[in-house]
């Protein structure tokens, strides 16, 4: 799964619900480009959630009620239930629960403004301008609450805390594994299609072994039927 950390442009559209501008067609900062209209929600319509820091192991922190791509955008309305939907007695609401709602008024102030989209690369070319890749199709996983916001100094940020070659060596492995799932799909699609001429020239031999007789042959002089 590939990860982006984006500015998510939060805004409060009420009734606790959260509109999110999730991805929009700029350059990242690793010189990608998200295409919205190559945004595939199929898989993700089955269970639309908000995640905490792409950890689908643990209950989500919202429910996604609405996800649309328009222009060069994809959008997301999520919505964070109450204490009192999400506890019996919310004067002792679990820890989960207070989290949820903590979540939502963190967004809602502007406290936090940052999510990170976890995705498939599905079809892309390479940037020339940018050394990244123009990702045309892709599949959208999930989407989480992250802490760190979006802007063109995090790769400094992470050099500074990684060291320069460290944080070179992990954008280059994203993109070495990005060039390697698509030609991953090639050779599937490959060998797809190697497999059926294979049934069809097994198909054609098996009509002309039905044709041929069997009886007529042995009566042949010096005939082996080793010899088919």
């Amino acid at each position: 799964m590939n990860t982006k950390i984006l500015n998510a442009k939060a805004e409060d559209v009420g009734e606790r619900t959260i509109r999110f501008c999730i991805s929009s067609e700029v350059v990242d900062r690793d010189g990608d480009t998200l295409i919205a209209k190559g945004c595939d929600f199929k898989n993700y319509a089955k269970n639309p959630v908000f995640c905490s820091f792409h950890n689908t192991r643990e209950f989500p922190l919202g429910k996604v009620v609405k996800y649309w791509a328009e222009a060069k955008s994809v959008y997301a309305d999520v919505y964070f239930p109450t204490l009192e939907e999400l506890a019996t007695n919310p004067d002792n609401a679990s820890e989960k629960a207070k989290l949820v709602d903590f979540t939502y008024h963190c967004y809602k102030t502007g406290m936090l403004n940052a999510v990170s989209v976890g995705f498939i690369i599905k079809d892309y070319v390479q940037d020339k301008a940018t050394g990244g890749l123009i990702v045309n199709k892709w599949e959208l996983l999930e989407f989480s609450a992250v802490c760190v916001p979006a802007n063109q100094d995090a790769i400094a940020q992470a050099r500074k805390s990684l060291g320069s070659e460290e944080a070179s060596e992990i954008i280059t492995i994203k993109k070495s594994y990005a060039e390697l799932e698509k030609e991953l799909n090639d050779l599937t699609e490959e060998i797809i299609e190697l497999k059926r001429k294979m049934e069809e020239k097994n198909d054609e031999l098996e009509l002309e072994l039905d044709e041929i007789d069997i009886d007529s042959i042995e009566e042949q002089e010096d005939f082996d039927l080793t010899d088919l």
